[in-house]
C-alpha cells in the first residue's frame, strides 16, 4: 500500500512544478493583458496581444496592459502600477498601461521601464494618451488600445531627439520654401540695374561744408526676464522602486 506521506509529496512536487512553468521565468520578456474591466472580447484581446507581441519581437520590450473597474482615480492606482513594475517577475524593459473604468474614477496612465524609460519619455507618454482619449470617452476600447500599440511601435523605433520640430517633415518643407524664396530674391536683386545717383551728384563738394550735427536721444527701456528652470519631464521610481518614466495621469 502506497504511503500517504509519499502521495502528498508527489502532489506538492507536481504543484510546484506547475507554478514554476507558469511563473518561474522571472524577469523574462512577455506580453501580459489583464482585462479586469472587461473592455475587450476574446477575439479583440487576442488581436491586441498579437500587436504587443510584434512590439516585443521588434524591440525586445514587453507590453503589460492592465484594466480595472475596482481601482480608480481616487485610489492609489500609481502605487498599484509600481507594484506591478517592481515585481520580481517583471521584465527589465517594459511598458505598462493601466486603464480604470471605475465609476467616477476613470483614469489611465503609462509607465516605461528600462529602455522604454528613454523611448517612452514624459512627453511621448502624454502624446500617446492624448491620442487614445477620444476613443476611451466613446468607449471604443479596442480602437484606443490599437492606437496605443501603433504609437508605441512608432516611438520605440525613433530616438526622442528626432521629436524636435526641425526634424519634422512639414516644418522642413516650410523652411526649404522660405530659404529658396530668399535665395531667388537675392539673385533677382543682384541682377537688376543699380542706381548710380548718390547725394554727391547734387552737392558742390568744393563749396559745401559741414555746419553742425545734433543727435536727439529721448529714452531707453531695458527689460529683464527670469529664465525658467522647468524641464517639463517626469521620471523616477517613487517608494524606493526602480526608475521609470511616465506621463501625467489622464481622465476620460
Amino acid at each position: 500500500m502506497i504511503n500517504t506521506y509519499k502521495i502528498k509529496n508527489y502532489i506538492l512536487t507536481g504543484l510546484l512544478f506547475l507554478v514554476f512553468l507558469c511563473f518561474g521565468r522571472s524577469a523574462e520578456a512577455a506580453t501580459v493583458i489583464t482585462d479586469g474591466a472587461g473592455m475587450l472580447t476574446a477575439k479583440e484581446a487576442e488581436q491586441i496581444r498579437s500587436q504587443c507581441e510584434s512590439i516585443l519581437t521588434q524591440y525586445d520590450t514587453s507590453i503589460y496592459i492592465v484594466t480595472s473597474n475596482k481601482i480608480g482615480s481616487q485610489d492609489d492606482f500609481e502605487g498599484y502600477m509600481e507594484k506591478i513594475g517592481n515585481a520580481a517577475d517583471a521584465p527589465e524593459d517594459m511598458i505598462l498601461l493601466f486603464i480604470s473604468t471605475k465609476e467616477n474614477g476613470h483614469v489611465y496612465q503609462i509607465f516605461g521601464y528600462g529602455r522604454a524609460e528613454t523611448f517612452m519619455n514624459h512627453n511621448r507618454c502624454n502624446k500617446v494618451m492624448d491620442r487614445m482619449q477620444g476613443d476611451l470617452k466613446e468607449k471604443e476600447y479596442y480602437s484606443a488600445l490599437g492606437t496605443f500599440c501603433k504609437e508605441v511601435r512608432s516611438y520605440m523605433g525613433r530616438d526622442p531627439k528626432f521629436d524636435n520640430i526641425i526634424f519634422q517633415a512639414f516644418p522642413q518643407l516650410i523652411f526649404s520654401l522660405l530659404l529658396s524664396s530668399i535665395i531667388i530674391f537675392c539673385m533677382v536683386r543682384n541682377t537688376s540695374g543699380r542706381n548710380t545717383t548718390t547725394v554727391k551728384t547734387y552737392i558742390d563738394q568744393e563749396n559745401s561744408r559741414l555746419l553742425g550735427r545734433m543727435d536727439h536721444f529721448t529714452h531707453m527701456t531695458v527689460s529683464r526676464v527670469k529664465k525658467s528652470n522647468n524641464s517639463g519631464g517626469k521620471s523616477g521610481g517613487g517608494g524606493g522602486g526602480r526608475s521609470h518614466s511616465s506621463g501625467s495621469s489622464h481622465s476620460f
